[in-house]
């Protein structure tokens, strides 16, 4: 079980280390009894009977996943190198925690019931542990084993164990030190006498040191055993000593809070008292969490942690170093003295020189306000009144400053190349002292009397800049002064720094500027915090830039200024120093100006509104240690999951949160993320600071999360960490669901297919039976009237001619004519008995065709031949008289037109459709009668189309030169078998079969 809470941080600085701490209130445990570190770069806390994991954001309350939860104190911590951890209980005991599964150890495995002090593993990874009741004891096989006289082992008591840098085991028993090299089984003794020992350490020159719960720090032993001769010793009650990398020793004591000792090898035989000054001391009052600290640990970075009453304290090396001018100092005017000195002056405080760490106060009869160290290293100071320079180390009054009826303080100054020093006063104008005389500038300049200049400098070309309101800058070149604003590329507002080197550069409410010696250009950054309030502009010799601004101190490489300076556009790269860093407040945007300035000695120092940090350009602290990225937890659908190498997610997971983490301690803070889920995300995330990813509604599959992280100073882990995730699909969301829902969409669209198909049908049955019932009764109207009517003209004709004499011309005229009116009334009842055909019952269609061949076949020697393949089914009735009207007009154009010897029709009675072949080896169609669609004036080819379409057949005609003609009608089996539902419903099957074809 894991409870979290997000931590914060309050700060203060210590020598070159910047404090953290987090405490109850914060989120922090209270009384911490242990620290440790595991491989994979969590920090474990111990605090009571409760064990906390600590990523530098969030502290977790950690449970075992089984077995008993712990219920009895921890009273020391030690990391495995297989990433694991043990625990050693106030009541005895121990146990070993790794993965959130515990393995316990007891009196069972042959550990003693006495409280274990500590535990130590040798480089053959062999697990030694000691007590003062327990005596000394390794782990060998899965059981403990007791150390005695068989390894040379002196004593029946093990208070403290520790392995050097060199696999050397050493224990403290109750009075003397002893150790066992690396491959050795005999203990060896180093003559030292001791106390009750609490910690064991090496420092960085290889000494063995100790500490005794009596009071003392101390030296005892080299790496080898040799004892030192008359070793120094420290009066100081601690329970934690560690050395950090540059050799300091820090120790916790029991109320007294923190002391760092820096070199300590330099001590010699010196007895070091509670209060030495060679020792830095930081208590409550300083900021520590409590007096009351205990345990020490130094992370994988370098950094110092200790558990205290409180809560947990971090010191980190710090780039930026808290000037030690007296508290409560403010507004800082700051110059550069000689030997890397600093002179300040403030407006609540006499005049002070800060040398090695040491100030020294000068009284002066008003407060500093400006302060100025001119190319020659002279420094001038400005106060309301007057002006002073500094001479072996003290100030001189210079002169007075000439009476206004205005504010006179000194807003800034500048020398130019004649060694006139320029002063700008608040509120009361621009000055020029040169020969001990003041001249008032403004009406030789042609300057505005309420001129109000907030920066100056002076360039290699001997002229002189001012900044001033209202976003102007002055340039005076020669007694000439030229104002530039926004025409010429100035968008600063007002302009409260000026530095003159490689280049001109100028600061202001909104940003930075350059000069090309024709118009300004903006200079931007690309950091997320964007330059504003530029108080300070340093230029080092290399081009290089360092920049006091709102958000913080700005360093821009030389190359990068470069590039930004060639293009406008460029957001130069660089790093940025904040209150994270140990910067205690904000620039001063009024005055005193500037406020950044470089030392003799090369260090820049920058004043703030809550004092003065100084930063060593050359020494700047890097973390070179990619962070450790852990993947913390996921959460799928609000439910947290236990993360592991691969998780398979519950179905329909539709919301995805995964927490993860990145081990760098030094500056958590600027811990920069990305991540990517292989499947969904085609590039990099880059999230800043984030820790949390969310993906919603995935597809179910195979999926792979990467994290890498980088630290503070921008190395990354491009290995980070990886997570597979498996989404297992939903029963709707399985291949044979969406196969079955696919076949049902088929078939439901299939079944409106065949419904429409069958309207269709339906509708054009209805029209071809009102057609036939048409045709029938202009049939029955033809035969009952026209017809009848025309017979009886006939006979009546036929009477009259009759009369006539055989000899008279006119009977001859008259029967031809009614010879012609019998062809005539013989033609029409030909037609009548066609419009009729299709009510007559044609029968089986092979039965139909060899009646209509035998009877064309009467007028010449034609051989003719009808065949059937299948079984003949029951057809649709008008199907079957269109399909029999298309054969007999092919049998008519054959027997009439062909001059053929042999013809023949052939049905098929398929499954699939129903096909009439008729084929003779007459003369053939000509190829263009058959483009044309039939001969003009004539019907029968057109006539045979217009059939098969109405029934929705397919009709083919082909000559074949010499050969004959080929007729061929193919009707489709849904159409032509409707008569019989067996037939269509083999043809539907076979449809599906065939897909649909």
């Amino acid at each position: 079980m894991v409870r979290s809470a997000r931590a914060s941080s309050r700060d203060r600085s210590i020598a070159q280390f910047y404090h953290s701490r987090w405490t109850v209130k914060d989120g922090a445990p209270g009384q911490i009894s242990a620290l440790a570190q595991t491989r994979d770069g969590f920090l474990w806390l111990a605090a009571a009977a409760t064990l906390y994991r600590f990523d530098g954001v969030r502290f977790e309350h950690v449970e075992p996943l089984d077995g008993e939860p712990f219920t009895v104190g921890i009273q020391t911590l030690h990391a495995s190198p297989d990433g694991g951890l043990w625990l050693g209980f106030q009541q005895g005991g121990a146990a070993y925690f790794k993965d959130g599964h515990v393995t316990r150890h007891g009196e069972a495995q042959g550990l003693s019931p006495h409280q274990l002090s500590s535990f130590a593993i040798d480089a053959d990874g062999v697990v030694w542990t000691g007590g003062r009741s327990a005596g000394l004891l390794r782990l060998e096989g899965g059981r403990w084993h007791s150390v005695g006289d068989d390894w040379g082992f002196p004593s029946r008591q093990a208070t403290y164990v520790f392995v050097d840098r060199d696999g050397t085991l050493w224990v403290a028993t109750e009075n003397t030190l002893v150790f066992l090299p690396k491959g050795s089984r005999t203990f060896r003794k180093t003559g030292a006498r001791v106390k009750w020992v609490g910690r064991i350490a090496q420092a960085s020159d290889g000494s063995i040191w100790i500490t005794e719960l009596d009071g003392n720090v101390r030296p005892v032993a080299r790496a080898n055993g040799e004892l030192l001769d008359a070793p120094a010793s420290i009066d100081v009650l601690s329970a934690g000593m560690v050395f950090d990398p540059e050799g300091s020793l820090w120790m916790s004591t029991l109320g007294e809070g923190m002391r760092r000792l820096p070199h300590p090898e330099l001590l010699g035989d010196r007895q070091i008292g509670r209060l030495d000054p060679a020792a830095e001391i930081f208590t409550e009052k300083e900021g520590l969490s409590a007096d009351y600290a205990w345990p020490l640990l130094q992370d994988r970075e370098g950094n110092i942690w200790v558990g205290t009453s409180g809560g947990l304290d971090r010191f980190r090396h710090s780039s930026l170093v808290l000037a030690e001018f007296p508290r409560g100092a403010h507004d800082f005017a700051l110059a550069a003295g000689d030997d890397g000195a600093i002179w300040a002056g403030t407006t609540n405080r006499p005049l002070m020189r800060l040398h090695d760490r040491q100030v020294e106060l000068t009284e002066l009869d008003a407060d500093v306000r400006c302060a100025y160290r001119d190319p020659d290293g002279t420094v001038w100071l400005g106060t309301s009144k007057d002006l002073w320079r500094i001479e072996g180390n003290r100030p001189v009054r210079v002169a007075a400053l000439p009476e206004t009826a205005v504010s006179q303080q000194v807003q800034a100054m500048t020398k130019d190349a004649s060694g006139a020093l320029w002063v700008a006063q608040a509120a009361a104008g621009l000055l020029r002292w040169k020969d001990g005389v003041w001249t008032r500038m403004e009406e030789p300049l042609g300057l505005a009397p309420e001129i109000r200049v907030f920066s100056a400098t002076t360039d290699a070309e001997d002229r002189v800049w001012l900044g001033s309101r209202d976003n102007t800058i002055i340039a005076i070149d020669h007694g000439v002064a030229r104002h530039y604003g926004a025409a010429d590329g100035l968008h600063l507002g007002t302009v409260i720094s000026l530095r003159a080197g490689k280049r001109l550069w100028a600061g202001g409410e909104h940003g930075l500027a350059h000069f090309d010696g024709h118009r300004f250009h903006p200079f931007g950054v690309a950091d997320k915090e964007s330059f504003r309030g530029v108080a300070g502009i340093l230029e080092m010799p290399d081009g290089g830039l360092w920049l006091h601004a709102v958000p913080g101190i700005f360093h821009i490489p030389a190359d990068e200024v470069a590039r930004a300076v060639a293009d406008s556009t460029y957001l130069a790269r660089g790093e940025r120093f904040d209150f994270l860093d140990g910067l205690p407040a904000r620039p001063t945007l009024l005055r005193p100006l500037p406020t950044a300035v470089q030392g003799t000695d090369g260090r820049l120092w920058f004043a703030t509104s809550n004092g003065v940090v100084w930063i060593d350009p050359a020494r700047i602290f890097r973390n070179p240690v990619p962070p450790p990225v852990a993947i913390r937890s996921v959460h799928v659908n609000g439910r947290r999951l236990a993360p592991s190498s691969s998780l398979t997610l519950p179905e329909r997971a539709t919301s995805i949160e995964i927490d993860y983490t990145a081990l760098s301690f030094t500056i958590p803070e600027r811990v920069r993320f990305r991540y990517r889920l292989e499947g969904v995300d085609e590039a990099w995330q880059d999230v800043g600071a984030r820790r949390e990813a969310y993906y919603t509604t995935l597809d179910p599959g195979h999926y792979r999360f990467r994290v890498i992280a980088a630290n503070n100073d921008g190395v990354w882990n491009e290995t980070g960490a990886t997570l597979d995730l498996t989404l297992p699909p939903a029963f709707f969301q399985t291949w044979w669901f969406r196969a079955l829902s696919a076949a049902a969409v088929l078939l439901g669209l299939w079944a409106a297919y065949l419904l429409r198909l069958r309207k269709v049908r339906a509708h054009m049955r209805s029209l071809l039976e009102e057609r036939h019932r048409e045709r029938e009764r202009i049939a029955r109207e033809l035969h009952d009237t026209l017809l009848q009517g025309f017979q009886g003209l006939i006979l009546r004709f036929q009477a009259a001619v009759e009369k006539l004499p055989a000899s008279e011309p006119a009977r001859a005229a008259m029967e031809k004519a009614l010879d012609r009116a019998d062809e005539v009334q013989g033609e029409a009842r030909a037609r009548v008995k066609d419009l009729r055909a299709a009510s007559e019952r044609v029968g089986e269609l092979s039965s139909a065709f060899t009646r209509v061949g035998e009877e064309l076949a009467q007028d010449g020697p034609v051989e003719f031949h009808v065949s059937v393949e299948g079984q003949p089914p029951s057809l649709d009735a008008i199907v079957r008289d269109e399909v029999f009207r298309i054969g007999r007009e092919a049998l008519l154009n054959a027997f009439h037109h062909a001059g053929a010897q042999r013809i023949e029709v052939e049905l098929v009675y398929d499954d699939g459709e129903l096909c009439l072949r008729v084929r003779d080896d007459g003369c053939g169609v000509d190829a263009e009668l058959l483009e044309a669609g039939g001969r003009p004036g004539h019907w029968g080819l057109p006539g045979m189309r217009e059939r098969a379409r109405r029934i929705g057949a397919q009709l083919e005609i082909g000559g074949r030169g010499d050969a004959g003609t080929v007729v061929e009608l193919r009707v489709p089996a849904a159409v032509a078998y409707r008569g019989d539902p067996k037939r269509a419903f083999r043809h539907r099957l076979w449809r599906v079969v065939r897909g649909g074809r």
